[in-house]
């Protein structure tokens, strides 16, 4: 919606302040890939979702949970969108070889939203439900 875009800091300088909270706050991040971190060219990707009133939705119902490892359904180009408000899963659930989500790795990842999201917009999610972080 519009309305959510108008809320996100404007996308043309949005890499460089990524990248200059996670020089201020490199010690707290819970991961060491920028992709994860949403910084250098993966600020562009994280862009839509970095405020925190941007309620997460779900496409796909089916079994895919990140990277490169499609279900067949995906592989095959036959899945069909399914929009449903919120995360499918909570999120220690799409642990990955390469990103085990652990206990403490979830509470290191709310942490550093919660520090991005006060950084960049003052302000934190009315409800932290809503990201699954359980």
């Amino acid at each position: 919606k519009c309305s959510h875009i108008r809320r996100l800091l404007p996308p043309k300088g949005f890499e460089l302040t990524m990248d200059s909270f996670f020089q201020e706050q490199e010690s707290e991040a819970p991961w060491s890939a920028p992709s994860f971190d949403g910084v250098g060219r993966y600020a562009a990707e994280h862009w839509v979702h970095s405020h925190p009133d941007t309620t997460p939705c779900d496409l796909h119902a089916g079994n895919f949970i990140a990277s490169y490892n499609l279900d067949a359904a995906a592989r095959t180009g036959t899945w069909l969108p399914q929009l449903q408000t919120g995360i499918r899963w909570p999120l220690w659930r799409y642990s990955h070889p390469t990103w085990t989500l652990t206990p403490d790795i979830m509470a290191m990842w709310m942490h550093w939203r919660c520090l991005e999201w006060l950084t960049l917009y003052k302000k934190l999610p009315t409800d932290l439900r809503k990201w699954r972080f359980e």
